[in-house]
Formats: C-alpha cells, sequence, structure tokens
C-alpha cells in the first residue's frame, strides 16, 4: 500500500527510515545535545477500513531512534483492536518464542548451541526478540547486520547516540559471529516451522537470494612459536593453575576450548588413553591423548559426572576462557597492536598451534592431519597445507634449475 511522504496539515516533509512505516520530520525545536534541529519520530499505519494515520512517538532528543518507533509499530499493530487480524495459518508468533523453544529443545537433545544463544541474547535480543517473525523483513535484517558489523563513527558504546540506542553492538562483531546469531535464529525458525508452531516462510532462508549472510573471513593466521608457548605456560602456571592446563592440553591434543570445558571425570579412559569428548556436533567421540595429559586430568580427582576444569566458587564448568588469560597475553605481547582478530591469541589459538607444529614437522601428512583434528572436511585441513616443508620451495626451484 502506497505510504505517503507528505501530510496536508503538517508543512514539513515526512523522511522516510530504512524501516517500514516508520517516518521523521524536523522539529523548529534543537537538541540540546547537538544544538542540531531536533527530530520528531512517527509511524504510519492503516486501520480496518484501509484509512491511513499517524502516531507520534517521540523525540530523538528524548532518546527515540529508528529502532524505537518501528518496536512500537510492531507492538501497536499486534495489539490494535482495528487491525485486521492475520489469517488463521499465520498467527503472531515471537521470534523469542521461536528462539526459546528451539533452546530447550537443543539442550534436551544435546545440541551444543549455549555459545550461540549466549551471542543472540548479548547482542539481538533486545532488537527482535518481541518481534513477529513475520515483521523480519530484507531491510530490517540487512541493517541489524550491517550494524552489528560495524559501529557507527564516535559511537562505541550501546546508547551513546540517540538514533542507534540499543542496536549498535559495544565493538564491531567478527563477519563469523555475525553469522552464527543468524543462523541460530534460522535453525530456530526452521525448527518451528518443522514442528508447526511457525507456518510462514523463514525470513532468514538464503534461497532465492533475498537475504545474504556477512562477508567471513575466521581462518586464523596466528599460531605460537614454541619460545611464546613456554612463556605463556610458565606465566599461566603462577597467574591460573587450572588455566595452565587447558592451555597444556590444547596444545598437546588440538582439543577446542568447549570440548575442554565439558570434560567430566567419566570422559577419562585411563586404560585406552582416550578422552570421551562431547565435539562440535553435540555427539561423543573418542580422542587418544598423551598418557602424561590423563595423569594431569586424574590428578584433578573429580567424580564422574563432575566437570574436571571448575570455576573456583561456583564448582561449574568454565563457560568461557577466564579473563586472566587475556592479562597474559598482553603482558607477553602476544597481541596484535592493530587489533586484526585473525591474529588475535586466544585459547583456541593453542588449536591452531596444534595442527601447524603438526604440519611444519613433516612427520604428518594432510589426510592424518584431517583425521587428528577431526575435521569433517579436507577443505578445512588445507588452510595448513602452505605450513609442509618442502612442497612448494622444490617446486618453485624448478625454475632456478631452467635458468642455470
Amino acid at each position: 500500500m502506497y505510504i505517503p511522504f507528505m501530510v496536508s496539515k503538517v508543512s514539513r516533509k515526512y523522511v522516510r527510515t530504512e524501516f517500514e512505516g516508520v517516518f521523521y520530520r524536523y522539529s523548529a525545536r534543537c537538541d540540546p545535545h547537538t544544538g542540531d534541529p531536533d527530530r520528531i519520530y512517527i509511524f504510519w499505519y492503516a486501520d480496518a477500513s484501509g484509512k491511513g494515520h499517524w502516531k507520534t512517538v517521540g523525540r530523538h532528543s528524548q532518546g527515540v531512534s529508528p529502532v524505537t518507533a518501528m518496536l512500537e509499530r510492531t507492538k501497536f499493530l499486534a495489539g490494535c483492536a482495528n487491525t485486521p487480524r492475520p489469517p488463521l495459518d499465520h498467527p503472531i508468533v515471537t521470534v523469542g518464542q521461536v528462539v526459546e523453544a528451539y533452546h530447550a529443545w537443543s539442550k534436551n537433545e544435546g545440541k551444543q548451541v549455549d555459545q550461540h544463544y549466549r551471542q543472540y541474547s548479548t547482542h539481538v535480543q533486545a532488537q527482535v526478540h518481541s518481534l513477529a517473525i513475520g515483521a523480519l523483513s530484507p531491510d530490517l535484517l540487512s541493517s541489524l547486520k550491517a550494524r552489528l558489523l560495524k559501529t557507527p563513527a564516535g559511537n562505541t558504546r550501546a546508547g551513546k547516540n540517540p538514533e542507534s540506542a540499543g542496536f549498535s553492538p559495544r565493538k564491531p562483531l567478527a563477519g563469523q559471529t555475525v553469522n552464527n546469531i543468524f543462523s541460530f535464529m534460522r535453525s530456530a525458525i526452521n525448527r518451528a516451522i518443522a514442528t508447526g508452531l511457525w507456518n510462514g516462510a523463514n525470513p532468514l532462508s538464503t534461497k532465492g537470494g533475498i537475504w545474504k549472510m556477512a562477508p567471513a573471513n575466521n581462518k586464523r593466521l596466528r599460531f605460537l612459536t614454541k619460545d611464546e608457548a613456554r612463556s605463556l605456560l610458565e606465566d599461566l602456571q603462577t597467574r591460573h593453575s587450572q588455566l595452565h592446563d587447558m592451555v597444556l592440553l590444547s596444545l598437546k591434543t588440538g582439543l577446542r576450548p568447549t570440548e575442554i570445558f565439558k570434560l567430566r571425570g567419566q570422559d577419562i579412559d585411563a586404560v585406552a588413553n582416550v578422552l570421551h569428548i562431547l565435539s562440535k556436533g553435540g555427539k561423543r567421540v573418542p580422542v587418544r591423548v598423551p598418557v602424561d595429559m590423563i595423569a594431569m586430568l586424574l590428578a584433578y580427582g573429580r567424580k564422574p559426572l563432575e566437570p574436571v576444569f571448575q570455576q573456583p566458587r561456583k564448582k561449574t564448568a568454565f563457560a568461557k576462557t577466564p579473563a586472566c588469560f587475556r592479562t597474559a597475553v598482553k603482558k607477553l605481547n602476544l597481541a596484535p597492536k592493530d587489533g586484526d582478530s585473525l591474529y588475535a591469541v586466544t585459547l583456541h589459538t593453542m588449536r591452531h598451534t596444534f595442527a601447524s607444529w603438526l604440519a611444519q614437522s613433516g612427520k604428518v601428512s594432510l589426510m592424518e592431519l584431517q583425521k587428528l583434528m577431526r575435521h569433517e572436511s579436507i577443505s578445512m585441513t588445507m588452510r595448513y597445507a602452505h605450513l609442509f616443508p618442502g612442497q612448494e620451495s622444490e617446486k618453485l626451484a624448478i625454475i632456478d634449475d631452467i635458468l642455470k
């Protein structure tokens, strides 16, 4: 339906925002914070007879933003008695409903979605949790994606700029993190469709080219040298003994941080020198580890269902890497000065170091490395191909021989 740009009884122009039905106009009053003309946000809606109406939400200087107006419009339309009811096969189902249902189902099924659920809760829950799934328009999703990837200039904390309040993260997120959030939401909606909770289309589907994920480059380029690894272990030994052991375990086995966090007493098989790991896909898989690592883990004396590595006060498993890891990395000057995440040193860097050292040794093949890393696809292992010694140098030497 056509939405007019001008209202006859208001002389000032209504400017369209990126959100459907949401506009603003400039006020004669100035914003006391900036000294610029204040903005008044309004949304447009049609009643049961199709007649259009305008509803004022508030001023920019009072903290109202396009997002605020969009949420108010969504709530208004959902609860307005004069708004025609949606078809019976498309009841109003919110993003929050399907996300919470999917999270509960995933936990019961043993699927590992807690990290993605936390990312969703931290970065986008406030903006989309109460929205109807049908309100997730391509424009809204694209705007949210852009703001997660890039913080507006001069605004490093949410809420500093009223226009972007509640939408911008504290810092730009990596493309893969943004994709994890949207993939989690998409899976939740797919689950709702499969169970009949939602009968509409999935607005986050990438089929048809309407919605596209963020460009992501999560190939870590940084791995530790032997001296860096020794220095880090020495520092952590005095700083946090459990974290020291987690780092050492990952360096010697290539285990992922989440796999280490979820280790329980019963997962240690001292006879076969095997750890039964809860892998990325939520399945228990056996991983052979060195004897000294088995001894190190058994020394904690954990009961079968107890986490091997426990938060000191809560006695529960770690959900994330202890903050002192970053302190140690900074002290040892291991972090990149420009903040490039591809060169950042995290607990996951130990897994990357494990693979890099094996590749450089020349004692394992690419296929053997794939098996040790438990990569489903050889393409994941190919990122280490350039580290295998001799292959490229020998080929390049052919040109030297020809020239000679």
